[in-house]
C-alpha cells in the first residue's frame, strides 16, 4: 500500500552527511553559518562587519563605504565637510598668544630671531611667516585675535581647514612680499621691523567677501569692514599700508582662484573623485602664489643698488 507523499519525496531531503558545510569564501578552512544580509555569503569571525541592519562582510562594508564617500556632501569648496570647529583658528590664536608670552619674558631674542625686516631676508627669511605670529601689544594682539576668531567662525568651516589655513598663511606671506616690494631700500623703513597678523586678517576679509558673493549671500557688510580697515591703514601712523594691501591682494586672489578651479559637481559624478581633483587644484593655486612671491622678492633683490 503506497502512502500519500502530500507533494513530498525522499529524493527532496538528501542525507544530511552528503551536504557541504558553508566556509568562508576568504577562509575556505573555516566553517561559517552566519551570512552576509547583502551579499547572502557566509562570513567567518573575522570577516564579519556588525552593522544596525545586520551582519556584512568586509567586502560589501567596503563597498558601501566607497558608495557613500562618493555621494558625501561637500563644502563651497568642493572638499569634505569635515568637523564643524575651527580648530585651525584656535591653533593660530594660541600660537600668537604663546609667542607674545615669549616677546615678553625673552624680548631680545623673539624680536631678533621672529620680527621681518627687509634689509635681512636672505639671512632670515623664515621671518616672512614668524612675524605674523608677534604683535606690538596688548591691544595689537587683541584686535587682531578677535578679528581672527570672528571670521575663522564663519570662514573655516565654509572653506575646510586645509583651504583656510592655506589662504591665512599665504595671505601673512603675501603681507611681508608687498613690504619688501613697496619698501624704499634707501629709506630707514628698510632697516625698520614689520609684525602682526593683520595681513592674514585682510587676506580672510577678501576671501569672506569672495565666498560670500559666489555663494550668494550678503557682501555689505564685509565691503564696509575692508573699507574701514583701510580707512585706519591709510590715516594712523605705524602702520604698515603695504602688509595690508598685500594680505588683502593675495587672499582675495587665491579665494578667487579656487573658485574658479572648482570642478563642478553633476547628478551621478564620483563626489570623492571630485574632491581628490579639487584638493590637487586647490594645492597647485596655493603652489602658484608661494612661487609668485618668490620670484617677485629674487627679481627685486636683483634690482637693488649693489
Amino acid at each position: 500500500m503506497e502512502r500519500p507523499s502530500y507533494g513530498y519525496s525522499a529524493e527532496d531531503n538528501p542525507d544530511p552527511a552528503q551536504q557541504t558545510a558553508p566556509v568562508c569564501p576568504r577562509h575556505p578552512d573555516r566553517v561559517s553559518y552566519v551570512r552576509c544580509k547583502r551579499c547572502e555569503r557566509p562570513a567567518c569571525p573575522d570577516c564579519q562587519r556588525p552593522t544596525a541592519v545586520g551582519v556584512l562582510c568586509v567586502d560589501c562594508e567596503r563597498e558601501l563605504s566607497k558608495q557613500q564617500a562618493s555621494s558625501r556632501p561637500r563644502n563651497a569648496m568642493g572638499g569634505g565637510m569635515g568637523r564643524s570647529k575651527p580648530y585651525v583658528t584656535y591653533t593660530v590664536m594660541a600660537l600668537c598668544i604663546l609667542a607674545y608670552l615669549g616677546q615678553t619674558f625673552s624680548p631680545e631674542i623673539v624680536y631678533q630671531f621672529g620680527v621681518f625686516a627687509p634689509f635681512r631676508i636672505l639671512v632670515m627669511p623664515w621671518t616672512f611667516l614668524t612675524a605674523g605670529f608677534l604683535h606690538g601689544g596688548v591691544m595689537h594682539l587683541l584686535l587682531n585675535m578677535y578679528a581672527l576668531y570672528i571670521v575663522g567662525q564663519y570662514l573655516e568651516p565654509t572653506m575646510g581647514h586645509a583651504r583656510f589655513a592655506a589662504v591665512y598663511f599665504a595671505s601673512i606671506l603675501g603681507g611681508h612680499t608687498a613690504v619688501y616690494l613697496l619698501t624704499d631700500p634707501m629709506s630707514n623703513a628698510w632697516y625698520g621691523g614689520t609684525l602682526g597678523a593683520s595681513g592674514g586678517v585682510f587676506g580672510l576679509f577678501a576671501a569672506m567677501f569672495i565666498v560670500n558673493r559666489r555663494l550668494g549671500g550678503q557682501t555689505a557688510q564685509i565691503v564696509v569692514l575692508i573699507a574701514l580697515n583701510l580707512v585706519i591703514t591709510f590715516t594712523v601712523p605705524n602702520i604698515s599700508w603695504q602688509g595690508h594691501l598685500g594680505g588683502l591682494v593675495v587672499g582675495g586672489a587665491l579665494t578667487a582662484a579656487m573658485f574658479a578651479l572648482r570642478p563642478k559637481a553633476s547628478p551621478g559624478v564620483d563626489r570623492q573623485a571630485l574632491a581628490r581633483q579639487s584638493a590637487l587644484l586647490h594645492a597647485a593655486c596655493v603652489v602658484g602664489v608661494v612661487l609668485l612671491c618668490v620670484v617677485a622678492i629674487i627679481v627685486k633683490m636683483l634690482m637693488l643698488p649693489a
